[in-house]
């Protein structure tokens, strides 16, 4: 028997249509299930044998963490689970989804591989920023990207970016996105980066719309520790992270990103292959049509 803690988008349209039947197929098949409160005041679940916990614990007290929704509730699934390291099995719910690759229309077939054992564990790496100076000193974890931005000002931003300590460019720019392999089919991909292969552990320094022809994305190794410093002193910016987080940052705030010290944990299966979901994903190799 196995702990199941399920995260759902309840924006999602078919949510409750998805939900409901896969806690009672779950429950026929004697696993436990545990849901937030907020999707049990949404599908109102009658079955007293699932538990609901604070969104908070759910992950740490579960086996495994489904993620019900798009890859924005994956990267919600990542910050819970964090530092646990509890595998992550994501269930697309519409949309793109790189990450939540398993459709409803597999569903159950994919879950019984996984009551059967038959799956693989695929580690994802993720960014640490430790942000200082003005700010209080913290860190913050990324599984896709962290983005320096000129948020809601009006003007580009002028900042420097160093490499092991060592001095490599100065942007003027909108900002710089700096990705990891995951997050190269997220934002960086809009932004015309590079799209690494996830097991290929590495960082994408992407500048976004450059005041250069010469400001290009670069791909640095894994073990690179990446500084970035504002130089304009009458500039507020936005750091943020994954898409969730914004801090606002000055030419004062010191920002040092690298590898974390934990991995995000995928569950995929024996016919996963992140050329043919390329393919699938953004259609390549077809001819457009009308």
């Amino acid at each position: 028997m196995m702990k199941f803690g399920i995260i759902a988008n309840i924006k999602k349209n078919r949510v409750i249509d998805v939900v409901v039947p896969f806690i009672e197929w779950l429950l026929s098949r004697k696993q436990q299930v545990m849901i937030d409160q907020t999707l049990q005041d949404l599908i109102q679940f009658k079955e007293p044998h699932i538990q609901v916990v604070p969104v908070t614990v759910l992950s740490g007290k579960s086996d495994c963490v489904i993620a019900m929704g798009g890859d924005g509730t994956m990267l919600t699934a990542a910050r819970l689970v964090g530092k646990l390291e509890k595998p992550i099995l994501g269930i697309n719910l519409g949309g793109l989804g790189f990450l939540a690759e398993v459709g409803v229309e597999n569903l159950y077939h994919k879950m019984e591989q996984v009551l059967a054992g038959q799956y693989t564990i695929e580690s994802r790496m993720v960014l640490k920023v430790g942000i200082s100076g003005d700010l209080p000193k913290s860190e913050y974890f990324a599984l896709n990207d962290i983005v320096l931005s000129r948020g809601g000002g009006p003007r580009i931003i002028q900042f420097d970016a160093t490499i092991d300590g060592s001095y490599f460019s100065t942007y003027y720019a909108d900002g710089i996105i700096i990705a990891t392999p995951t997050g190269s089919t997220a934002y960086s991909l809009s932004a015309w980066g590079p799209i690494v292969a996830p097991s290929l552990e590495s960082m994408i320094l992407n500048p976004l719309c450059p005041h250069s022809l010469t400001a290009r994305p670069t791909v640095v190794p894994v073990s690179s520790i990446i500084g970035l410093e504002i130089r304009s002193s009458d500039v507020k910016a936005s750091l943020v992270i994954d898409g969730h987080q914004n801090i606002e940052v000055t030419s004062k705030t010191q920002i040092r990103i690298e590898k974390g010290e934990y991995s995000i944990r995928l569950v995929t299966f024996e016919d996963h292959n992140f050329f043919d979901i390329l393919r699938r994903k953004l259609h390549w190799g077809s001819l457009p049509r009308k």
